[in-house]
């Protein structure tokens, strides 16, 4: 294992051939980039974004989308240098609601999908959503997990889909009209949460 200072020293003296990844995938230097990361902790991700002819490149070091390992992620990002022409970014910011995701060639679209807010009774904090994709697939529902956690990470960002939405059931279509009226547009689940938030904070 490596510690931070030692990371950063390191990413100082190769950032100019990483400021030269292309916007496509080039394997090696993707890959020489995440080995390193890894001596840091063996569970932490990066991206890398930016144009290729924009003056910055950001540089955003994942937790993966699991929450004991925020506390890496914070202590790296907050111990990185001023890099010229660099951004470095804690957690894989938000992209909004107007973004598709495919997995496995199954698409997921904001747009056509809907939810409605599980109650845990014994876990009254914890806040649960069942969403309703037309497409489901029972026989495949890890992969419509996975699906539909990439999608969450990628609409609210990834610290607020893994801190903020503890549950997620998945089914085609709500089993009662009692139950689809009740039920709201998937776009709207940012005010979702910012309620739920508020309801938690004063209960």
């Amino acid at each position: 294992m490596i510690t931070a200072e030692a990371f950063w020293s390191w990413f100082d003296e190769n950032r100019t051939r990483f400021y030269a990844i292309e916007e496509v995938y080039d394997k090696n230097l993707y890959m020489e980039l995440q080995t390193k990361l890894r001596e840091y902790h063996p569970q932490l991700a990066f991206q890398i974004g930016g144009k290729l002819d924009s003056p910055i490149r950001s540089l955003t070091i994942s937790a993966n989308g699991i929450i004991s390992n925020f506390g890496k992620v914070e202590e790296l990002v907050n111990q990185s240098l001023a890099f010229q022409n660099w951004e470095v970014i804690a957690f894989k910011p938000a992209d909004g609601f107007g973004i598709k995701v495919n997995v496995g060639g199954i698409i997921f679209d904001p747009k056509k999908l809907k939810f409605i807010p599980i109650e845990l009774v014994e876990f009254p904090d914890l806040s649960a959503i069942r969403i309703y994709m037309p497409e489901y697939e029972e026989e495949r529902e890890e992969l419509f997990q996975i699906g539909l956690n990439a999608l969450l990470e990628a609409c609210l960002g990834e610290k607020i889909a893994a801190t903020q939405i503890n549950y997620i059931d998945i089914k085609s279509y709500p089993e009662s009209p009692e139950e689809y009226q009740m039920s709201e547009d998937f776009v709207l689940l940012e005010d979702y949460i910012e309620y739920r938030k508020n309801q938690i904070k004063y209960n």
